[in-house]
């Protein structure tokens, strides 16, 4: 049993802190309780059990750390999720919109027997093999309107990706959450400069830009963006 006391999160839904407010940590209550998906440290308090949430390990826990001004949050909400990996902030996300549908999108063959393997109980994610590039191509399985896209995919058309994803796909007033790494655009050119280039690329196209987050302390040569459509 642990001695640690648990509270929600003051703002975001279903988010759950422990310790003090300007050094928190983050919890999701588990969907599957005994199940872990990377190693997190499981938590039982008042009879419910909580999965720590690391944001060196997911960037959505990064960003949510740095205190977002979006909230983007719902137990129902319909999520594409671009870059699934292995399940780690996926599975999260999935403790958090338990009444929701997460459609997790992965190429990596590999990635994709983890992701299945890892959150195979999950019955609100949909794992898809496919290029995001193609956002077409995954079109059959995706069976309900999308309320937010989240992307985390290393590439140099990050940007572009996102757009045409969030074109095909996200409602009108929908939110994006565009993880940007630089050095996936250019490792040459400073990150400053990068990121600039990437929000006018999504202005451009008609998005609005809500936040601009840096994570570089649990992500180097990353920040979030939080968009609207």
């Amino acid at each position: 049993m642990s001695n640690i006391t648990i509270r929600a999160h003051p703002k975001f839904s279903n988010v759950y802190i422990s310790g003090l407010p300007q050094n928190p940590k983050l919890y999701s209550k588990n969907l599957i309780p005994g199940n872990k998906v990377y190693g997190e440290r499981l938590i039982t308090f008042k009879g419910e059990e909580y999965r720590e949430w690391d944001p060196f390990r997911s960037k959505l826990a990064a960003m949510i750390l740095e205190k977002p001004s979006l909230e983007f949050l719902k137990k129902d909400l319909s999520c594409l999720y671009l870059g699934a990996s292995s399940g780690t902030t996926i599975s999260h996300l999935s403790d958090i919109v338990y009444e929701g549908v997460i459609y997790g999108v992965e190429f990596a063959e590999r990635s994709m027997r983890q992701l299945i393997q890892n959150t195979d109980k999950r019955k609100n994610i949909v794992p898809l093999l496919g290029n995001a590039n193609f956002p077409e191509s995954y079109a059959k399985s995706i069976f309900t309107p999308i309320d937010l896209v989240y992307q985390d995919i290393a590439q140099p058309n990050q940007a572009k990706i996102a757009i045409e994803n969030c074109d095909y796909y996200l409602k009108n007033k929908g939110f994006l959450i565009l993880a940007i790494k630089s050095q996936s655009i250019d490792s040459v050119e400073k990150s400053e400069k990068i990121y600039m280039q990437e929000k006018k690329i999504l202005e451009k196209a008609g998005y609005v830009i809500i936040d601009s987050i840096n994570i570089h302390k649990y992500a180097a040569n990353h920040i979030i963006l939080t968009v609207q459509k």
